[in-house]
């Protein structure tokens, strides 16, 4: 009794709360000064605010948080069905076989799936759910303000080795819009390995207009002359490509290509490759299940191929005769992104140069825009402009 009783002393001193809140609010007293009496948020007044305005004499009442619905258990026949399309697509090489896939699955056989979340729940109730791996991701409590549409994410994955001591690496890219992706297997990361991936992908999928990765050094040239950049810029900034360069040490930040990394390794290598060739021809296996079967919520369930021909892919092809060219690709326009979290040291660096930033732009998110044109660097603070450096590229 005295617990129920106690609830309910809360319950009253919340609803005195909004009353005393919206008084305020009709004496003419300002919103911020309203929060600080109080001791509520901007958002939680606004909500009561909402309510009052309805003219409903109870608005400040609380409301029940009894569910609405009792939902049912499923009969078993469906239960049954779930469970059997679990089985079938983890005993498919390469099938998604979540709550997702399973819908999609069952829509594809002329059922009329029941939700997303039910589904969840009977395989959680049947030992079937997968645990969750912990998120790599802490927030900096600062937004992260930059995003880019009609993008690609590429990212480079090693070394691995097989059991015959061959080394290689994974270099993946994916198209943001579509999730479609390519998987390659490199037994070096040299910049002219990784341009002619780039320009396989371009000649199925169109150039892209930013290119996003992260800070690998193959991706930039060369610490010794940072100002040098390598083959994979020119290439990029020579095709109309912006190359976009996400904050150091924060991989979430391309997080479509590291989600699909995730997925891609935990399939390609569960089993053991004897060799190199072995190991190219399953990876060639895995895009082509992904691109053709893999369904995406983001995309209304729609397959990476089925999104590709609905938005009318390739929006800019690269022609098939293109070849990489052999002499020095010369730097005419242009530009290149590096967006970097600015510490305590107010420093920015760009792959070892560093530049010293105004108080303003500590612990922000800053965007530097190196202009090939204009031999400049120009930094930017969500849109305003901060300062401006000469930068030459060589």
């Amino acid at each position: 009794m005295k617990k129920n009783k106690s609830v309910e002393d809360s319950s009253v001193a919340d609803e005195e709360l909004r009353q005393r809140a919206i008084s305020l609010y009709l004496q003419n007293w300002k919103i911020p000064a309203i929060c600080q009496t109080v001791g509520c948020s901007r958002s939680w007044f606004f909500k009561w605010l909402q309510k009052f305005e309805t003219g409903d004499p109870n608005w400040f009442k609380s409301e029940s948080k009894k569910p609405r619905n009792i939902h049912k258990k499923f009969d078993q026949e469906t239960e049954k069905l779930i469970i059997n399309v679990r089985k079938k697509l983890m005993a498919t090489p390469f099938s998604q076989y979540g709550p997702q896939a399973i819908y999609y699955d069952l829509e594809q056989q002329g059922y009329n799936p029941p939700p997303v979340w039910q589904i969840a729940r009977v395989l959680e109730q049947n030992n079937l759910s997968r645990p969750k791996g912990k998120s790599l991701y802490i927030p900096k409590g600062k937004e992260y303000p930059y995003t880019y549409i009609l993008c690609q994410q590429m990212d480079l994955v090693g070394p691995r080795y097989l059991f015959c001591k061959s080394r290689y690496y994974f270099l993946s890219l994916i198209d943001c819009d579509t999730h479609y992706a390519q998987t390659k297997i490199l037994e070096n990361k040299s910049a002219d390995s990784i341009c002619q991936e780039l320009i396989n992908f371009w000649k199925v999928t169109g150039t892209p207009d930013f290119l996003q990765m992260d800070n690998e050094l193959s991706f930039w040239g060369s610490l010794i002359r940072p100002e040098a950049v390598g083959k994979i810029i020119r290439l990029c900034l020579s095709l109309k490509v912006t190359p976009v360069f996400i904050p150091l040490s924060e991989p979430w930040r391309n997080g479509v290509i590291e989600h699909f990394n995730n997925t891609m390794q935990q399939y390609i290598l569960k089993n053991n490759h004897p060799e190199i060739k072995a190991l190219k021809k399953t990876a060639c296996h895995f895009d082509e299940i992904h691109n053709t079967c893999h369904h995406y919520s983001i995309q209304n369930g729609k397959t990476p191929i089925q999104a590709f021909n609905l938005y009318g892919y390739p929006i800019a092809p690269l022609e098939e005769s293109y070849k990489l060219p052999k002499n020095k690709i010369p730097l005419d326009d242009g530009d290149i992104h590096v967006i970097r979290f600015i510490r305590s040291n107010l420093i920015y660096n760009i792959f070892g140069l560093k530049f010293t930033l105004p108080e303003k732009a500590k612990y922000e998110y800053v965007k530097g825009i190196i202009s090939v044109a204009d031999n400049c660097l120009r930094i930017y603070r969500d849109h305003d402009f901060i300062k401006e450096f000469p930068f030459h590229l060589y």
